[in-house]
């Protein structure tokens, strides 16, 4: 019985085998043939393929009018993408062309002019241009003031340091800051410039492909006005990109005999510097009255003596009339 019921056994599980067996050849034989059968309809899908994509080369020049940088769907998705990903960029870091304006006063006027130069110079700047006007001093009473000016490019991290180095170089005036955002205008310029750049791209891969002498003189026109585009842009971003990391500083520079001082701020300051400027008026009062009196002297002097002429005639004329009345009396 126990030898009965093994034979048994591996009968059962000898059937089973030969089950999976059959299965498993007939489920091969169904996807070789699917293969087989499929294989054809790609190949031909395949070839079809690229005879219409060389048909397409030869009429290029239409898809690529007006804003031809973009194919497909997936291709203006993926531009889209990047300019997203440049405005995010712009959040991180901001384009800013910053300027100044400074007005400086000194008495000595030439130290201050070789300071500016020096540190200007020190701190990696340079100067775009500049002019001094005016002549020097003579003397004291020959006073010619002189007028400097300066337009400085300084880069950006020295920015702040140098405004406030102008208090040790002279008498600050007016300093006044500007700063003009432009990073909008910058990334969509440079985003602008990427999607020029995949359009000539595509327009020469379509130029190698193209057979008529019509097709490739309209392609090589599209491609001359993409490149001056991208010139364009380009010398756009240069320059941007120089003001941002060159700040402007436009400075003048007056010479001065005295320098100006603050305005009084408490009551006893205000009544100081009034007693001082009436002090002062007076003595420049004197100052105008001998300068006056210096000047009428010559006039004086000739009046004096054409004063004396006419005294001394009119006396030696008074004298003969006397003389004659005299003797017309005896």
């Amino acid at each position: 019985m126990l030898l009965r019921g093994k034979k048994r056994l591996t009968s059962f599980l000898l059937i089973i085998f030969l089950l999976v067996l059959m299965i498993s050849g007939c489920s091969s034989k169904g996807y070789m043939s699917t293969k087989d059968s499929a294989a054809p309809s790609e190949k031909a899908t395949s070839s079809k393929n690229e005879s219409q994509s060389m048909d397409n080369a030869s009429n290029a020049t239409v898809e690529f009018t007006g804003n031809a940088g973009f194919g497909n769907r997936s291709d203006a998705e993926e531009a889209e993408q990047g300019v997203e990903n440049t405005n995010n960029q712009s959040q991180s870091s901001r384009k800013i062309i910053r300027s100044a304006n400074v007005e400086l006063e000194t008495k000595e006027f030439d130290k201050t002019v070789n300071t500016i130069t020096e540190k200007t110079n020190f701190l990696g700047g340079y100067i775009e241009n500049s002019s001094i006007t005016g002549g020097r001093s003579v003397n004291k009473e020959d006073f010619r003031n002189r007028v400097a000016s300066f337009k400085l490019r300084i880069p950006e991290k020295s920015f702040e340091k140098l405004l406030l180095d102008f208090d040790d170089i002279g008498n600050v005036i007016s300093i006044q800051r500007g700063g003009e955002d432009i990073t909008s205008q910058y990334f969509d310029s440079e985003a602008r410039l990427k999607s020029l750049t995949i359009q000539e791209e595509r327009l020469l891969d379509i130029l190698r492909k193209a057979d008529k002498i019509e097709d490739i003189i309209n392609l090589e026109r599209e491609l001359s006005n993409v490149r001056y585009q991208i010139e364009s842009y380009t010398g756009t971003l240069r320059k941007w990109d120089n003001l941002v990391s060159f700040s402007t500083i436009d400075v003048i520079v007056y010479e001065v005999r005295e320098i100006k001082t603050p305005e009084p701020v408490t009551l006893g300051d205000r009544i100081v510097d009034g007693f001082n400027k009436s002090i002062k008026g007076i003595i420049n009062l004197g100052k105008e009255l001998l300068v006056a009196i210096a000047a009428l002297l010559p006039v004086v002097f000739v009046l004096l003596i054409i004063g004396l002429v006419i005294f001394y005639i009119f006396k030696k004329v008074s004298k003969k009339q006397n003389k004659k009345i005299d003797k017309d009396e005896e």
